[in-house]
């Protein structure tokens, strides 16, 4: 496994996904391994990786990368499995000291937030990373590969807000701008989307 590997993209990717079945595979292949989970991911509990689809992985909870080489240090791991990296503070200065050690990384996270900007330590992340796997969802808008994250209208403001289908949902970049800009509009005349619903956007020609 080239290391850090980084699995990334829009939400319902299968990014966690696939950082659960590369760490299942080194577990049966006997590779000492420990995950990560950030505390603040509390959709599905802390104590596992949790897919969508329900796949696990057992995983500690931490708030940041000092807790993780913490970790590292006392259990001695080969293989490192950090989830949603981008919500663990200093979590890229973790991830330098590990593969400085030659204790291999994979990795889950989004690569930008939902009004498309890059997380900046997922930037970095990228930078270093000896394999990266962009992972597409389905466009909820029209059904095209889906490489963004949408935020409703009527989502909480922040730029971290953990949630899954009450708040997101993913889209093209066709249908993410068109989105963004009947966001901005409503903004514009004092209020957002009534019902939080997704607008259904045709897909472009």
């Amino acid at each position: 496994m080239r290391s850090p590997t980084v699995y990334c993209g829009p939400m319902w990717g299968g990014k966690t996904e696939a950082l659960i079945s590369a760490l299942v595979r080194a577990r049966i292949q006997e590779i000492p391994t420990l995950a990560f989970n950030p505390a603040k991911n509390a959709r599905y509990g802390t104590k596992d990786i949790r897919a969508h689809s329900g796949a696990s992985f057992p995983a500690i909870a931490v708030t940041s990368g000092a807790e993780i080489l913490a970790h590292v240090h006392d259990l001695q791991p080969q293989l490192v499995g950090i989830d949603e990296f981008f919500m663990i503070e200093g979590a890229i200065e973790a991830v330098r000291v590990l593969r400085a050690r030659g204790t291999r990384v994979v990795i889950a996270t989004l690569d930008m937030d939902s009004e498309g900007a890059t997380w900046e330590s997922v930037g970095e992340l990228l930078g270093i990373a000896e394999e990266v796997v962009k992972c597409p969802a389905v466009c909820a808008a029209c059904k095209a590969d889906a490489y963004f994250t949408f935020r409703r209208g009527r989502a909480p403001a922040g730029r971290v807000l953990v949630g899954a289908g009450e708040f997101y949902e993913p889209r093209c970049w066709a249908c993410f701008d068109e989105g963004q800009r009947s966001k901005r509009a409503q903004v514009g005349r004092g209020s957002l989307f009534a019902d939080g619903a997704s607008v259904k956007i045709p897909l472009r020609r």
